[in-house]
């Protein structure tokens, strides 16, 4: 029988998300345990199995939820330009400006799925292809109003394939612990101006 999830239920999930990525971002998710993610929300670690059944579980919606909430802040930010160029330029600088604000938990993310390549394949099917597709209408806006050349399906899943692995290598510099006091505005703005030439007419 499936559970009905009440209002109640969402708020309880929800905290118990927000202790969580608190824990992870000090301790680690080794060093953190479910009765102190039970503890800092002044529950029985036995409720929180009703939840999540595995530290693991808890993991996984930490890293969607801020996955989300990064994509909730492109998404409004990039709706605030009405040129393509000026769309490029948002996401990539929102991306990036996100994981910034996130570095610690994202060091500890990339840590965790470098070592769980079962669990890498599935944030990367849950989150790449949104971030894929928002670029890729991105530039198919630009087509679309004449900023644009033209291009067909398979030229403009290339280029949006191409424009991705580039704008990824640049936050992985960031990630990286000798890199995460770096501004790295320069090199995405850099970026974008080499695709947006490629693109213009």
């Amino acid at each position: 029988m499936l559970k009905v999830e009440t209002k109640r239920d969402e708020m309880v999930r929800s905290s118990i998300v927000d202790a969580a990525k608190k824990l992870f971002q000090q301790y680690g998710l080794t060093k953190t345990t479910m009765e102190d993610i039970a503890r800092s929300i002044g529950r029985g670690k036995s409720s929180l199995y009703y939840y999540y059944p595995t530290k693991e579980d808890i993991f996984e919606a930490v890293v969607l939820n801020e996955k989300q909430s990064i994509i909730r802040e492109i998404e409004t930010a990039v709706d605030k330009s009405d040129s393509a160029e000026g769309k490029l330029r948002i996401f990539a600088l929102t991306i990036s400006n996100a994981v910034k604000k996130r570095i610690i938990l994202f060091n500890i993310i990339r840590s965790e799925l470098n070592d769980d390549l079962c669990l890498m394949k599935v944030f990367k099917k849950k989150y790449d292809t949104i971030e894929i597709d928002l670029l890729r209408n991105i530039i198919d806006y630009g087509i679309k109003t004449g900023e644009f050349k033209e291009l067909n399906k398979e030229q403009l899943d290339d280029v949006t394939l191409i424009s991705i692995s580039m704008l990824r290598g640049l936050r992985l510099n960031l990630i990286d612990e000798e890199h995460s006091g770096k501004d790295i505005s320069e090199l995405v703005n850099f970026s974008i101006d080499l695709l947006i030439r490629a693109l213009k007419k």
